[in-house]
């Protein structure tokens, strides 16, 4: 596999996230069809310390949270570091054409507030070209971030790259209804999401991702509604398990299995690994069609 590394000799500052929107508007004219084998970009970057008052909106946000830097505020972080990836002249496809899948979120030390990070970032880029099926066309991005040169935290995402062709919204779907998960599944919080959630999450995390703002602008992403953000789903299940359990927690993942369209109300289930209760899984569904829209798996501290 080729490896790109970035051309700076020094780790350059994290960009924030509004100019770095207006800039991935002009990425949509790449050239995302041409032939390339599998390629590793590398980038480093610094970026500012957190704050109390952005770990305190974050748990305001999320009441429950046992954690003195709950994990998937990182997330937050990460996703300016995926940005600013995608920018680079090596990414080839057009930011606005990802679709986030996958996430995992792994705490190795504790993040200490007021100390600013060093992020040691990587894109595994597929190999591509038309023959290849879009399916395969998953970057994997993994950042790591480290405060005094050591690992703190390691995020890994993955995101689907959607056609460009793919602008109309879908057409309705038919409903379904799904079962209840299994009796070894207990439902631990129910949510009820109004049409603002979306716009509310975007101000707390910095993604103004126009298909969880508005309407008229979901609709030019092939979605009639706008949908919530999959993290803001996968923040709200962490702040609901630690609160369960008294316990941090110290590794979560998600898989986004289907959009939650806004206004929704949605339910979330837990399911413990074992008697010590270290460890577990939880998928959210919907609380009428039981259908599922995203499961993971946790391990607390």
């Amino acid at each position: 596999m080729q490896e790109v590394s970035s051309s700076m000799e020094h780790a350059a500052q994290l960009p924030k996230l509004p100019g770095m929107f207006f800039r991935s508007l002009f990425t949509v004219a790449r050239n995302d069809q041409a032939e390339a084998a599998a390629t590793k970009l590398h980038d480093t970057f610094t970026a500012p310390a957190l704050t109390q008052s952005q770990v305190a909106r974050y748990k305001e946000a999320f009441p429950g949270f046992v954690s003195e830097v709950p994990l998937t505020l990182m997330y937050c972080l990460a996703q300016r570091v995926h940005l600013a990836q995608m920018l680079g002249e090596n990414f080839p496809w057009p930011a606005p054409g990802l679709v986030h899948v996958s996430n995992e979120l792994e705490l190795h030390s504790n993040i200490e507030l007021n100390k600013a990070f060093r992020i040691q970032a990587t894109i595994q880029l597929p190999a591509r070209g038309p023959k290849v099926s879009p399916r395969r066309l998953r970057p994997l991005f993994t950042v790591v971030f480290l405060q005094d040169d050591k690992p703190v935290v390691t995020c890994k995402s993955e995101y689907q790259v959607m056609p460009k062709n793919n602008s109309k919204p879908a057409k309705p779907r038919e409903k379904k209804q799904a079962q209840a998960p299994g009796e070894e599944w207990h439902a631990i919080g129910t949510w009820q999401l109004d049409a603002t959630s979306g716009r509310t999450y975007a101000r707390l995390s910095g993604d103004f991702n126009p298909i969880h703002l508005h309407p008229l602008l979901s609709r030019w992403f092939g979605f009639e509604k706008p949908i919530i953000h999959g993290m803001y789903m996968a923040g709200r299940a962490q702040a609901e398990i630690e609160n369960k359990y008294a316990k941090p927690v110290q590794r979560i993942d998600v898989t986004f299995k289907r959009p939650v369209p806004l206004p929704a109300k949605i339910q979330l289930w837990e399911q413990s690994d074992n008697a010590e209760m270290m460890s577990g899984k939880y998928q959210v569904c919907g609380a009428e069609d039981l259908l599922q829209r995203l499961e993971g798996s946790y391990t607390l501290a």
